[in-house]
């Protein structure tokens, strides 16, 4: 049994197209930042990387570039039919413009003091994570029971419990490994539930006809 509503498609195509492109250099954007840094990525935080020089235009194209690439997937599985609920379409919409608003508004440090745009970042990135952790429940049957898209929803739910761990009890866990894990199976999901859009339905083989006799 298939797990995308159709064919991809021309209408699918382009979107799961943009949504590659977009993902992927977001990705890229992100190793450059790590390479530049000089920062230890274990303890680090994605949003300490602003801090570098030209870091806060790096880290916000690329988070940026992840929130295009999420709403083009959410435009790729209405074109190949898949019926969304509000509440998945909600989520979705709510990781992206979660992830747009902390570009826009960086983490406050005393380097770079600023405490609104500081607590602004931070309830952005927590309505981004959760909103993608139970984004993978709501999906339509077809996609939501796949085995590897079951998988990488609870991995995006445990990461974002890993994370949150680490945040609330500093030193515990890692907070820079822990952040990476959580986003790794984000970007994981996001990425297998477009693979899933692009597979075609397979159609059962036709059984031979029995002759009588």
């Amino acid at each position: 049994m298939g797990i995308s509503g159709g064919l991809p498609g021309e209408r699918t195509r382009p979107w799961l197209l943009v949504a590659h492109v977009a993902i992927g250099w977001g990705l890229f954007a992100v190793l450059i930042l790590h390479v530049v840094s000089g920062r230890n990525p274990v303890w680090a935080t994605l949003s300490s990387y602003a801090l570098t020089d030209g870091g806060v235009g790096l880290l916000g194209a690329s988070m940026i570039a992840i929130a295009v690439g999420s709403v083009a997937l959410l435009g790729a599985l209405r074109a190949a039919g898949h019926r969304l609920s509000r509440t998945t379409r909600v989520l979705f919409w709510a990781w992206s413009s979660g992830l747009v608003a902390a570009a826009l508004f960086p983490a406050s440090y005393p380097e770079r003091f600023n405490p609104v745009s500081g607590q602004i970042h931070e309830y952005s990135c927590a309505i981004a994570f959760l909103s993608l952790a139970a984004l993978g429940w709501t999906l339509p049957e077809r996609l939501r029971t796949h085995p590897a898209i079951v998988r990488l929803t609870l991995l995006t739910l445990g990461g974002v419990a890993l994370f949150g761990v680490s945040y609330l009890m500093p030193g515990v866990l890692p907070v820079g490994l822990s952040q990476r894990l959580a986003l790794a199976a984000d970007i994981g999901l996001l990425l297998t539930i477009a693979r899933a859009v692009a597979a075609p339905v397979l159609a059962p083989e036709p059984q031979p006809e029995r002759v009588p006799g």
